[in-house]
């Protein structure tokens, strides 16, 4: 039976929203209350630099750590890290593991967090199938030598990864011809674009989140200086039904990504063909949102798959009830980028509102302020950003601040310097 001297908050998902939302609390949680962090992996992985680590020979090793209670919790402390451990079932007053916990597989909890963050295509975040350490870093190598051996790299979708994915390659390889093709009139998706007709429109995407149109233009004018192929408002014809690997002998594209045999013929709804032997998907990745989707899809957003929350963060079920659970980060519905700055604030948010449901105090409503920004690296020297500064209103900037703020180092001084465990965690920086 699992230990009931103790009240327990559960957080699911260790990434950066769930392991901020313990730093946040290891300080402020009242005696009598244990944390829970569950990771259906054994180790935690930097989305920030996963790009990165997907083409440079090296970086696979800077972005992962193992993920145990002796690197995520003080020597002595009472709370727990239960990783590798997949949550299969959420109820309402507890969650069912996929393997048992202090002997039993069922959990109860006080209050319980969904950090489950966002689906992408490997090699952006590591498949379900790699629990361990070495997997990933094997697929990330893979990657690596693909890349390498490619002749020419097509890239479907031109949002944030897409482009940053293209400045790591280009970085690495100058000449390597790369082709970049967005469905937009410029790169991301802005919040307002002009349109052919000399009408505005503003973008719905889950994708890629929106974003002020002079950093598009901004980023769209480096892009193509960079010899970059960049074909904007157009978009690729996917196989329905792809196989699961080239077919050989054949110059027509039969759906896959990654590594193909030959050069394939990529075609596009405007009638265009492109030719590549390495095609990245850009596109596609999604919330990661199928727990609550189980337990209850009314309370998951139709059109976008996020998990609705109200001004709380608290998650609107029915089933699960309003009260005991709270999602944050890239999986709640919580209007703004999505963003680790603001996965940041929401863990601060709700870490304060355990504590006062603790207490019985008053609820704070979460305000994520007007100051914000989004940075997007070209590589480490290349980028542009729009920075939100209050009563000063939005600012683009160029590549000499992106580089020095994300480009160079990805964060991951900041990501090491947010493991607060007796066991000490470092990276080659």
């Amino acid at each position: 039976m699992v230990n009931q001297d103790f009240k327990n908050i559960v957080i699911i998902g260790a990434s950066g929203a769930g392991h901020a939302l313990v730093n946040e609390l290891i300080s402020t949680l009242p005696g009598g209350y244990r944390i829970l962090l569950i990771d259906a992996l054994e180790y935690s992985f930097f989305p920030v630099a996963a790009l990165r680590a997907a083409v440079v020979p090296g970086w696979e090793e800077k972005v992962v750590l193992p993920l145990k209670t002796s690197t995520v919790f003080p020597f002595g402390s009472i709370h727990k890290v239960i990783a590798p451990n997949k949550v299969i079932e959420l109820k309402k007053d507890s969650i069912i593991l996929e393997k048992p916990f202090e002997g039993s597989t069922e959990v109860p909890f006080y209050k319980a967090i969904i950090a489950t963050g966002s689906i992408q295509p490997s090699p952006m975040r590591p498949s379900g199938d790699w629990r361990d350490i070495n997997d990933y870093l094997k697929a990330l190598r893979k990657s690596q030598e693909e890349i390498k051996r490619a002749e020419s790299i097509v890239i479907v979708g031109g949002g944030t990864v897409g482009v940053e994915f293209a400045g790591e390659v280009r970085a690495l390889y100058p000449s390597k011809p790369i082709t970049l093709i967005h469905n937009r009139s410029t790169l991301l998706t802005p919040l307002t674009e002009d349109q052919p007709n000399g009408n505005k429109e503003i973008p719905n995407s889950y994708i890629s989140p929106p974003t002020h149109l002079k950093l598009a233009k901004s980023l769209t004018q480096l892009v193509e200086k960079q010899n970059i192929n960049l074909i904007l408002n157009d978009k690729v014809i996917i196989p329905s039904n792809p196989t699961s690997g080239p077919i050989s002998d054949s110059e027509e594209w039969n759906g896959s990504f990654g590594l193909q045999d030959s050069l394939k013929n990529i075609k596009t709804e405007n009638g265009q063909v492109i030719k590549g032997d390495y095609i990245f998907l850009s596109i596609g990745n999604k919330p990661n949102s199928h727990l609550v989707q189980i337990a209850d899809k009314d309370a998951i957003e139709s059109k976008t798959g996020l998990v609705k929350v109200d001004k709380y963060l608290k998650v609107q079920s029915d089933i699960l009830g309003h009260e005991d659970y709270y999602a944050i980060g890239d999986v709640s519905n919580v209007p703004g980028l999505k963003t680790l700055y603001l996965a940041f604030l929401q863990a601060k948010s709700v870490a304060v509102n355990l504590v006062n449901e603790i207490n019985n105090k008053s609820l704070v409503a979460y305000n994520p302020g007007t100051f914000g920004g989004l940075f997007v690296p070209f590589g480490p020297e290349l980028g542009a950003a729009s920075i939100t500064i209050p009563y000063l209103g939005t600012w683009t900037v160029g590549s000499g601040m992106v580089s020095m703020v994300k480009g160079k180092k990805l964060l991951l001084d900041k990501w090491v310097g947010s493991w607060k465990g007796e066991e000490k965690v470092e990276v080659p920086i």
